[in-house]
């Protein structure tokens, strides 16, 4: 419910030219200072929930999904297939999703 009103209230903001001034004239070193603390917390919040779900760091199927997807995430790759790019968090949930259906789990 909390995302669905935050994106409909960013599409109703982006339609107001007033609020689309006024968010334009925030300086640069702020909005990168509220990324660094947006990305930091969905990372911290990500980890936070591998550790109450038990998720078995040990598993090396678990290690190389997590480190591709922090990787990819913190060091800015960009995948290009013609003239569409995806980048940051929306390659980062790609790969993991991917690597999730592809490597084989271990049976127990």
């Amino acid at each position: 419910m909390v995302i669905r009103i935050a994106a409909i209230t960013g599409i109703l903001f982006s339609l107001v030219g007033k609020v689309s001034a006024f968010l334009k004239s925030i300086p640069g070193a702020v909005l990168g200072g509220i990324m660094l603390l947006l990305f930091g917390m969905i990372a911290a919040t990500g980890v936070n929930n591998m550790v109450q779900n038990k998720t078995d760091m040990g598993n090396t199927r678990n290690l190389i999904i997590v480190s591709l997807v922090l990787t990819t995430g913190i060091g800015g790759a960009v995948l290009r297939v013609g003239s569409i790019s995806m980048t940051g968090i929306g390659l980062s949930a790609l790969i993991g999703v991917i690597l999730n259906l592809i490597l084989p789990q271990t049976k127990k």
